[in-house]
């Protein structure tokens, strides 16, 4: 840790009193010195990885890497409890956090604000952070939490389903009900369904453990042309029971991103979480510089010229789906 964020330790019990913690004060590093980051993880999921080591490598594109960084990471495997202790940990042993996906950035917020420090707070792969209250706005965040969303483009992802079936007039959304961010791109994409002429038919499960029979009783629903699943943690650890019920469906399965495809889904436009990551990395950077606080750095986001098509050649074929070549040549391969 920091020279002066030692001091800060040391005050500790003044400053806990008056319940008001200065912003810490950020800049070039003296030899020796080092900042101490602390990384959030919810569970082990490839679009989460990747944007935990892109934060990584925007970081170290300025600058800041191991030479003059102590970079801890702490991954909750799943467990809420673990996470909430990690997220305390993080917060009393670090001078910048990030929190990956919404509940880890919330539940670092949390442990922030029971300590009444001021320390900058990134979180990346959040959907929406104004409705998790991170953020008082995308444009001015305010206090000192700031990031990047991975807020999908739901609308074009929906519109693939017409793009392959013309003739589509009936697509199911399936998710997890406990998941917040999930819930809101399913929102939209029942607003874009409908706004395409076509009637939706929502499916959420509570848990891995209801998944399967209850994606099942969606994909047997009558009249079923697709499905649309949004970007959701429980949904992507369990993909391989998804592609299993849609072999032989003859059902088209758009997901919410890359990671998705890769696990079963048919086709998406999807973020690149590694970039995403970077973004986030080069925000932090601004911030240990002294460039910028978290208040006066805008939400960024992907721009649907930053995404891009994927498609499983595979799993399309297992499903007994076939795109058109217009929408083939638009793709690459997932990985």
């Amino acid at each position: 840790m920091k020279k002066t964020a030692l001091l800060t330790l040391m005050l500790l019990p003044v400053l806990t009193a008056c319940n008001s913690y200065p912003f810490p004060k950020f800049g070039p590093l003296e030899p020796g010195e080092k900042y101490d980051i602390g990384i959030l993880l919810p569970v082990e999921h490839p679009a989460l990885d990747k944007a935990a080591q892109g934060f990584i490598q925007g970081l170290a594109s300025k600058g800041w890497d191991t030479t003059n960084l102590n970079i801890v990471t702490k991954n909750a495997q799943g467990s809420s409890d673990d996470q909430r202790t990690f997220a305390k940990t993080l917060i009393n042993e670090c001078d910048l956090t990030l929190g990956v996906g919404t509940g880890a950035s919330v539940d670092l917020k949390a442990a922030q604000k029971n300590k009444g420090s001021h320390n900058p707070i990134l979180f990346t792969a959040v959907t929406d952070p104004v409705d998790a209250k991170l953020v008082k706005s995308l444009s001015s965040p305010g206090g000192y939490v700031t990031g990047t969303t991975d807020a999908n483009p739901v609308e074009e992802q929906v519109s693939l389903v017409k793009m392959i079936l013309p003739s589509a007039d009936k697509v199911g959304i399936f998710f997890t009900q406990t998941e917040s961010n999930s819930e809101a791109q399913a929102k939209q994409a029942k607003a874009a369904i409908q706004g395409a002429g076509m009637e939706c038919v929502i499916k959420t499960c509570t848990s891995a453990n209801d998944l399967q029979s209850t994606f099942a009783a969606l994909l047997n629903t009558s009249g079923l042309d697709a499905i649309y699943i949004p970007t959701d943690n429980n949904v992507a650890a369990n993909m391989a029971k998804i592609r299993t019920a849609m072999n032989g469906s003859g059902k088209l399965l758009i997901g919410g991103e890359e990671n998705m495809v890769a696990g079963g889904a048919h086709i998406t436009l999807s973020i690149d979480y590694t970039m995403l990551g970077v973004k986030t990395g080069e925000m932090a950077a601004q911030i240990l510089n002294g460039e910028a606080k978290p208040k006066d750095l805008p939400v960024l986001g992907m721009t649907k010229d930053e995404c891009t098509y994927v498609m499983n050649s595979s799993a399309l074929s297992e499903a007994g789906v076939t795109l058109p070549q217009e929408v083939r040549d638009m793709c690459v391969e997932a990985e």
